[in-house]
């Protein structure tokens, strides 16, 4: 999945990015409770989008489509 796609979904979602040192982002959730690591890579792969939407399940089902 593109990584654009990944950051856009979570920006719509409410959720703002924390850190943009080292080879990931962080990003958290509206709720302040969920923080997640995104590769800097333009293609992320399925796992690691299973991990993020995992990472941030205070989201809503469906939120990464």
């Amino acid at each position: 999945m593109a990584k654009r796609l990944v950051t856009k979904a979570l920006r719509r979602n409410g959720c703002y990015e924390v850190s943009d040192d080292g080879r990931h982002e962080k990003w958290q959730c509206s709720c302040g409770k969920r923080l997640t690591a995104v590769p800097r890579h333009a293609e992320i792969s399925v796992g690691v989008v299973r991990g993020i939407q995992r990472d941030m399940e205070c989201l809503p089902e469906g939120w990464l489509q």
